[in-house]
């Protein structure tokens, strides 16, 4: 279980209990990598320059990834889907589906991107929140979620790729509930200790994404 965020719309109002559990295992994170593609190419368009300690360095190449299938849109959000390949060679392709949506902060060129997907854990259903953010983030922090000014809890961070930072959580029924009944949700990476720095996304369509999401 994760601390609860002692943050306000200042980042620091306390707050009781745990709304957002860590979820580290493999199986988690490979669910939701075959999807990223879409919303990593949207995330690498917004970022002209990186965020935080390595801002002048280059950015690496990457391979571009297969472009993923746009499912629907609702409200804000964008569902989409993307045949991933099998574990071994000669296994049928596996399809994966997830929404998502990017934000960006008032820093030229500094964004963040929620992916949403769909899982299975320990035999029981769960909603995965997948966070991209840029190289140069402070980690030890990971990211912080407000949800229309309360805190909510943190996101820690699971790995860094060449171009992104990935922080992995599974959303909790009550903090869906949130997301679904909120209008604003703010997500901040962090730059160094105590200096945050919030992106907002818009909850508009959220409630119904996930219901496409259901059915995929």
């Amino acid at each position: 279980m994760i601390a609860k965020a002692s943050l306000t719309r200042a980042h620091r109002k306390a707050q009781r209990g745990t709304v957002i559990r860590i979820v580290t295992g493999a199986a988690a994170l490979v669910t939701s990598l075959a999807i990223l593609g879409g919303a990593q190419a949207q995330q690498q368009q917004q970022q002209q320059q990186q965020f935080g300690p390595r801002a002048n360095q280059a950015p690496r190449q990457q391979p571009q990834a297969p472009k993923p299938e746009l499912v629907a849109t609702h409200g804000d959000w964008a569902v989409q889907c993307q045949d991933a390949p099998g574990a071994a060679e000669g296994d049928a392709a596996v399809r994966t589906c997830g929404m998502f949506q990017a934000a960006k902060s008032d820093r030229p060129g500094v964004g963040l991107t929620l992916v949403v997907v769909k899982d299975e854990q320990d035999g029981k259903d769960v909603t995965m929140l997948r966070v991209m953010a840029p190289i140069g983030v402070y980690l030890p922090t990971g990211v912080a979620l407000e949800i229309d000014g309360d805190a909510v809890g943190r996101v820690p961070f699971t790995r860094c790729m060449p171009q992104v930072c990935i922080a992995v959580a599974e959303a909790s029924p009550p903090t869906l509930e949130r997301m679904k009944a909120g209008g604003i949700a703010n997500f901040i990476i962090y730059e160094a200790p105590g200096a945050g720095m919030a992106m907002e996304l818009s909850l508009k369509g959220f409630t119904a994404a996930l219901g496409e999401l259901d059915q995929l």
